[in-house]
């Protein structure tokens, strides 16, 4: 099984990535279109969501889109935003998620399908942008935990959705809330930046549950109106850890 990108195209410093036959195209302009904010913001059904790099979900070619930008987090991403490094372990983020998805679609997980990446080389360093396929309906659990408490089953759907990548070995490095998506008894997971397919151990597992836990308990503690069941996540844990 391959997850290698099965198509990209550069045009001077400016390389797209893309695994669709769509979009083999030789108009430099056609694929800017994924990644023109000014343009993509004037549409009325464009939305800002939350997020470090200014989620855009838009509409195009008649496909509903997320468009992100790779920003820094933390002291350091105050200082250079969204540079990264070509000698970095991680330079080349918008690349390595666009193949972790395809990846993962093609294991069978709920992820969202990518659409296009893209990286702008400036000689030292990257700046990088990712398109993907929007998922209508759904809502973050944070959203969701502010409006009503999740029930018994949802837990123990979330569980069995955090089982498939655990016994898939997908390593989540920032598994919380507003990375688990949910509509209608389907469960997605999104946002894998810095994310690996790897060997994971129980130990791994279980920071992972932790640090999902630890999201939970810090969204109730800027709310108390937060709907959050520590016997609902047992039930998660008990499925997710099984």
């Amino acid at each position: 099984m391959s997850n290698q990108i099965k198509h990209n195209i550069k045009f001077e410093n400016i390389r797209f990535y893309f695994d669709d036959n769509l979009f083999l195209n030789n108009d430099f302009d056609f694929y800017m279109e994924f990644f023109d904010r000014t343009k993509i913001l004037k549409s009325k059904d464009t939305k800002l969501s939350d997020g470090r790099g200014k989620t855009l979900i838009f509409k195009h070619h008649g496909l509903d889109l997320v468009l992100r930008h790779y920003k820094r987090g933390g002291i350091f991403g105050k200082i250079i935003e969204d540079h990264f490094f070509k000698f970095e372990c991680y330079a080349h983020r918008a690349r390595d998620e666009f193949n972790l998805l395809l990846q993962m679609r093609q294991l069978g997980l709920k992820v969202p399908k990518p659409i296009i990446a893209r990286e702008v080389d400036y000689g030292l360093y990257l700046k990088q942008d990712i398109v993907i396929e929007a998922l209508n309906g759904f809502k973050d659990l944070s959203k969701i935990i502010a409006q009503r408490p999740l029930t018994d089953f949802e837990y123990k759907l979330i569980g069995q959705m955090l089982k498939s990548f655990f016994d898939n070995n997908v390593l989540h490095t920032d598994l919380n809330i507003r990375n688990i998506l949910l509509f209608e008894n389907e469960v997605y997971l999104i946002d894998f930046d810095k994310c690996v397919i790897k060997s994971i151990d129980f130990t791994c597992k279980q920071k992972m549950i932790d640090r999902l836990q630890r999201s939970f308990k810090k969204e109730k503690l800027k709310n108390d109106k937060v709907y959050f069941s520590e016997y609902g996540f047992e039930i998660l844990k008990q499925y997710a850890l099984v």
